[in-house]
């Protein structure tokens, strides 16, 4: 009688432990969904760390030289220099 009381306490026990272990607020599944959840934010840390490299790279163009704001000015604004001709193709 003893160890059938021991033997159900051990094995409840032992599922217990299994769940929390398994399922639990520390378990593997919570350990995995962190792991996805970092793998996807450093995804993002990626893209917007390629973003702002261009963007310091362009802020350095910037604070260079005339050049760069020429460039960037004729990109961007579509403005000419005088004695050039401008030619806007429109698909239709």
């Amino acid at each position: 009688m003893m160890l059938r009381i021991f033997l159900a306490v051990f094995v409840s026990a032992s599922a217990y432990f299994f769940f929390q272990a398994y399922w639990g607020e520390q378990g593997v599944k919570r350990e995995e969904e962190l792991a996805k959840q970092i793998e996807y934010q450093e995804q993002i840390n990626k893209r917007l760390k390629v973003r702002n490299d261009a963007l310091r790279a362009q802020i350095n163009d910037l604070r260079r030289g005339e050049d760069a704001i020429e460039e960037h000015v004729r990109t961007e604004l579509q403005y000419i220099k005088d004695g050039e001709v401008f030619y806007r193709i429109v698909e239709k």
